[in-house]
């Protein structure tokens, strides 16, 4: 590996950390000005969606779960690529999925993989255990 190979994989590291430390839902929406190029592609379990579509995903997150905290754990980075997975906490106090509030403390992990381009994010692939939340909020019971 190249200096110069090392030093973007460190800075694309230092991006993506940035991009996740934005404390709520209005430091999450203006993240995705800083971040995230305009082309920007989330790839997940329900296709592909852009940014307004992410911004709208976080506005019902962040309307579900108002004290949601999230914290990064194993970010790898190789290339223009950043894995990463994560671990998110928070109680249900608003309506999330069509829910109403709970009031339940729940717990979600998943994980990502970015693509930057210009030192911005561009594409990522996002994973996450939705069953696992649908059960914290006892929509699914499961024997765990």
């Amino acid at each position: 590996m190249t200096t110069d190979q090392k030093t973007v994989e460190e800075a694309n590291r230092g991006h993506l950390l940035r991009s996740l430390d934005h404390g709520g839902l209005d430091g999450a929406l203006a993240s995705l000005d800083t971040y995230y190029t305009a082309g920007f592609v989330r790839h997940g379990d329900k296709g592909d969606y852009d940014r307004e579509r992410l911004a709208e995903g976080l506005r019902r997150l962040y309307t579900g779960f108002p004290d949601l905290a999230r914290l990064q754990f194993d970010i790898i980075s190789q290339g223009d690529r950043v894995a990463y997975r994560w671990e998110a906490t928070g109680t249900h106090l608003g309506e999330y999925l069509g829910v109403r509030p709970t009031y339940r403390a729940v717990t979600a992990r998943g994980m990502v993989m970015c693509r930057f381009e210009d030192g911005l994010i561009a594409e990522e692939w996002a994973s996450w255990n939705k069953v696992s939340l649908l059960h914290d909020l006892g929509i699914i019971p499961l024997g765990r």
